[in-house]
């Protein structure tokens, strides 16, 4: 499937490959943003008919991530210096930003596995559900389906600190692009899609849920939405 190519977008500039972040702590507080930067290598149809099967691959690539760290900069992030599967677009903050990453998650301390979540999942394919056919973008649109008002459909507050968090990739069909694309974060001045991974707010630390849901998008071809929560459990 043939993809478009363009470079990165403001907030009102759409493009075929999209990334947008958002996290909150109980309290409030987000992080977000969006960037052009896919590789659209394998036809978004044969994923879509997939999806059970990707959205699980989603989950055990960001497990793979923050479990060990340094073997995934060895096995996915290093290959990326002089094969940049999610750079199409060849941005010249790509590298800066793939180095950025490399050098955070050889440094840090690895984390617990994201366990899955059917509330958050539901939480999610709401979202995909709602925002595929009309095309759109973004995390809130009408305000009754934001984050917070679809977890809490789904999943019951159960710890005095609790946090929520949304990335959503636009374009790509393997786990492996999408999850590569959201830890590099190029473009995004606060990293908001990385921070969401690898636990690196005050929000996103307590994180220890996900749930992935993927389906087409009218103008995307497909998108995949990941919720993630700390302090909730499935209604």
């Amino acid at each position: 499937m043939k993809t478009m190519k363009r470079g990165i977008l403001a907030l009102t500039a759409l493009v075929l490959v999209l990334l947008a972040a958002c996290s909150n702590s109980a309290g409030g507080g987000a992080a977000g943003g969006w960037v052009d930067d896919g590789s659209g290598n394998t036809d978004a149809s044969t994923a879509i008919a997939n999806a059970s099967e990707l959205e699980q691959a989603v989950i055990d690539e960001m497990n793979f991530a923050r479990t060990k760290p340094q073997e995934y900069v060895t096995e996915r992030l290093v290959p990326q210096q002089s094969n940049p599967t999610v750079n199409i677009n060849k941005t010249s903050t790509y590298q800066s930003a793939l180095q950025e990453c490399i050098d955070e998650m050889n440094s840090m301390t690895a984390l617990g596995k994201l366990s899955y979540s059917n509330g958050l999942y539901k939480a999610a394919k709401d979202w995909v559900d709602i925002q595929g056919p009309k095309g759109t973008t973004g995390h809130q649109e009408p305000i009754s389906t934001a984050i917070t008002n679809r977890i809490s459909k789904y999943c019951k507050v159960t710890a005095s600190t609790s946090s929520t968090g949304e990335n959503i990739a636009y374009g790509y069909t393997t786990a492996k692009d999408i999850v590569i694309a959201l830890l590099v974060d190029d473009g995004i001045s606060d990293r908001g899609h990385r921070v969401n991974i690898l636990g690196q707010s005050t929000a996103a630390a307590l994180y220890t849920h996900a749930g992935v849901a993927v389906g087409s998008h009218s103008k995307y071809s497909i998108m995949c939405c990941i919720d993630y929560a700390g302090g909730y459990s499935d209604k």
